[in-house]
């Protein structure tokens, strides 16, 4: 013991066996080494939740973020619903004051027109009245304005001036002033080239307060947009609302040649910008003039129109309506009844037709500029035997129907018999295909009896005074050649 030297302690067990303080010791580190492994796997188990739930939490915060903006763009439509709501209901009793003014009738129109009783009693008539607004469901809203006798012969008029008329004006004022007129409703789809040119013809006026910019009752021969000051307007003597700053306003009189239903009076100075109906017409007559000439260019170079003489196209150019359409839009539907013919100026649709051997239509052809379609039906009675999509937005095309056809240029014998030649090819090309045939429109829908009676009341009118024997319930509109109204026979009791 003397070298210092100690021996280890030996530990007797109930059963004589011993042991050393040195195998106790390795027991108690391997217990540690495991303790701590399942810690470690335990925290990593932790961590991997902890993530998993963050993942969730973030995919949930995505999830409200994205119904929030949905709720946000359902909100801002729901307030442009309600803002065009309220614009439709200005708009129509600003209408309603200019019928009661040109024609002496109520103001508010009645509830249910004499004629719509007629249509619950002709389901079929109603029906097709119904389609036919459909049918022109893609066409683009216009501006209507005042007949002029120089929409008719202009020849021993002066010329319009458009240089003269034109008014210098900074490129500021210009642009509030195109944003002032496209906020108009009845001006806002004017066409650019006739904004910019009622721009630059708009002149500057300065009124004092108390001064009347309009008076009520006396006839309007201008269109105004406040650019300084406040206007209050007046409706026989009562306040009704204030004139904001770059508003338009007036703009019936040039559109309707009506007298002023309110009258507009300063409150401080003002200034606004003006502009005359005469030189409003003359814009509106240039614009129509050069429409004329192109869709006239356009025309010669179809097909079916090339030989077509030059006094019978112009008289087709001068019936031809224009319709819009977006992709996806059927412009026509298989198996409806059709009395218009069109003709593609702008874009690419695409010609669909069930089959025998196919349950959906198949595309069978595709047409661009220049094409036309819709031929059958200047020829004959028979429903639409294809569809006609969009196939991109913005497809212009212009329209025009049977009757209207057959008016300008249905005697030039030419022409006709080139059309039934190509709507027999198409029928043979329809059999190829075993194309599905629809019925007849006579057969799927026979006229009714108050069509037929219609019919023949009106075949007793007089040829020479046809509209004697009519009286006028309403007017529905005024264009630039004259007066849409709603008649109905005049009761001979």
């Amino acid at each position: 013991m003397g070298n210092g030297s100690m021996k280890s302690k030996r530990y007797k067990h109930a059963d004589g066996s011993t042991s050393s303080s040195n195998s106790r010791c390795y027991k108690d580190h391997g217990f540690k080494y495991s303790s701590m492994d399942n810690l470690r796997a335990r925290v990593d188990e932790l961590e991997r939740e902890g993530k998993r739930k963050d993942e969730e939490l973030c995919s949930r915060e995505q999830q409200i973020k994205h119904l929030n903006e949905q709720l946000a763009k359902e909100s801002r439509a729901l307030a442009d619903l309600d803002e065009e709501l309220q614009n439709k209901s200005v708009q129509l009793n600003k209408l309603q004051d200019v019928m009661k003014n040109q024609s002496g009738a109520p103001a508010h129109l009645p509830s249910r027109a004499p004629s719509i009783k007629a249509f619950h009693k002709s389901p079929n008539l109603s029906v097709r009245i119904k389609e036919s607004l459909n049918r022109r469901k893609g066409a683009k809203a216009g501006v209507s304005a005042e007949p002029t006798s120089r929409t008719y012969d202009s020849s021993s008029l002066p010329k319009f001036s458009f240089d003269k008329a034109r008014v210098s004006k900074d490129a500021s004022v210009k642009r509030v002033l195109t944003d002032a007129l496209n906020k108009n409703q009845y001006l806002k789809r004017l066409e650019l080239q006739q904004i910019k040119d009622m721009v630059e013809c708009m002149y500057e006026r300065t009124y004092q307060q108390g001064e009347y910019v309009i008076k009520q009752g006396e006839p309007g021969n201008h269109l105004f947009v406040l650019a300084d000051g406040k206007l209050d307007v007046f409706q026989h003597n009562k306040l009704l609302t204030s004139i904001a700053v770059w508003t338009t306003f007036g703009e019936l009189a040039i559109l309707y040649n009506s007298t002023r239903t309110a009258s507009v009076r300063a409150v401080n100075k003002v200034k606004v910008w003006v502009l005359d109906r005469e030189v409003f017409q003359n814009i509106m007559r240039r614009t129509a003039e050069t429409r004329h000439e192109q869709y006239r260019n356009f025309l010669r170079s179809v097909s079916l129109l090339t030989n077509l003489p030059e006094d019978k196209l112009s008289k087709i150019v001068d019936c031809l309506e224009v319709e819009y359409y977006d992709k996806g839009e059927h412009v026509i539907r298989e198996g409806e009844e059709g009395s218009t013919f069109y003709i593609i100026a702008q874009g690419k649709v695409k010609v669909t037709q069930s089959t025998e051997a196919h349950k959906l239509p198949q595309i069978i052809n595709t047409l661009q500029k220049g094409d036309y379609f819709g031929e059958k039906a200047l020829i004959s009675d028979d429903v639409r035997s294809a569809n006609i999509i969009a196939d991109e937005d913005g497809v212009e095309c212009l329209v025009i129907d049977r009757e209207t056809f057959d008016q300008t240029v249905g005697t030039f014998n030419e022409l006709q018999k080139y059309l039934q030649g190509y709507v027999a090819t198409l029928d043979r090309d329809d059999k190829k295909r075993h194309a599905r045939r629809s019925l007849s429109r006579h057969q799927s829908h026979p006229l009714s009896s108050d069509v037929i009676q219609l019919k023949e009341m009106v075949s007793t009118f007089p040829t020479s005074t046809p509209f004697d024997q009519l009286e006028v319930v309403a007017t529905l509109g005024v264009g630039g050649f004259g007066r849409v109204e709603l008649v109905r026979p005049e009761d001979k009791k």
